[in-house]
């Protein structure tokens, strides 16, 4: 398994090119060292984050992963790079679980790359191109400036700051955010494109975090808490503090599978209206919608200048 260190860089002191030791990678500049267990390098810098773990979790990550690597993403990247060959193309998942949604871009020949601070690094062992993952923290990322054309990340951003796996959020959550923020866009190339997704704060039903695990109905919440963001504030980060140009709210029809939600019938029933929103919301005529309180979920692009 050969891992290309040329895109590495030291997450501790920040830039200093990282090489190959035995049985770590070692930092050119602080000396810092970093052990490789299993053959997954160990670049985490700050706390790790404590979620969910288990084969059904698993099991769910995995077939999401696919599902939006398929349908989603890849024409996405398809979409925005034109004729590029895909080889010629590097993507960087922050926040990659278990890692599905990298093999599939690797298996259509992009050079995917994941990243994640979770409990799931023994999963990646498993995966076609294992050497390709990091344990690393989403504000302190082991890659070196303008390395990647698109870097993804799917409801990572308000997991930051937040005490445990919860949506409570730390006194210094904005801090913390802005240190992910910046991070993804260091390592974004010039011209390259940045995907952001979670649910939409200005909707008071947040579907994808319920108070307990047993209980399908969705969260009712503040449009004003400070977990979720709005399309305005992914804006005012992207465009306004990020210099990033042609910033959009992308459509949702094809993002998500709706796998845990089909395995029982009232799931099904929740699930009716939300695909039929989804596909409206879709519609060029109708794009407007997808900033307002009526669109459950967000996914915004926008490209590096």
């Amino acid at each position: 398994m050969s891992r290309d260190v040329s895109i590495l860089a030291c997450p501790k002191c920040g830039g200093a090119p990282l090489v190959a030791a035995e049985e770590s990678l070692a930092c050119a500049g602080c000396d810092s060292r970093f052990p490789i267990e299993d053959g997954i390098p160990d670049l985490l810098v700050g706390e790790r984050f404590h979620d969910e773990s288990g084969c059904d979790v698993w099991e769910n990550e995995e077939k999401t992963g696919r599902f939006l690597a398929t349908s989603y993403l890849a024409p996405l990247i398809e979409r925005l790079f034109g004729d590029r060959d895909p080889v010629s193309l590097r993507v960087l998942s922050i926040g990659c679980g278990v890692g599905s949604d990298v093999e599939v871009l690797g298996s259509r020949g992009y050079e995917a790359y994941g990243a994640d601070a979770g409990g799931r690094p023994q999963l990646w062992r498993r995966r076609s191109f294992p050497e390709r993952f990091y344990f690393a923290n989403a504000k302190h990322l082991p890659f070196r400036s303008e390395t990647f054309d698109f870097v993804f990340l799917c409801c990572v951003i308000p997991h930051i700051g937040v005490v445990g796996d919860t949506y409570e959020t730390t006194p210094d959550h904005a801090a913390q955010r802005q240190a992910a923020w910046d991070e993804a866009l260091r390592v974004l190339k010039r011209g390259g494109h940045i995907l952001l997704s979670a649910p939409n704060k200005r909707c008071p039903l947040d579907l994808f975090h319920r108070k307990f695990h047993w209980v399908h109905l969705p969260r009712v919440h503040s449009p004003w808490e400070t977990f979720l963001l709005s399309v305005d504030e992914y804006r005012e980060q992207l465009v306004v503090r990020g210099g990033c140009r042609d910033f959009e709210v992308l459509p949702l029809e094809g993002y998500w599978g709706f796998f845990i939600s089909s395995g029982y019938w009232f799931g099904r029933l929740l699930q009716a209206p939300i695909r039929l929103l989804f596909k409206l919301m879709s519609w060029e005529s109708t794009r407007w919608l997808r900033g307002t309180f009526l669109n459950p979920w967000l996914v915004v692009r926008a490209q590096k200048s």
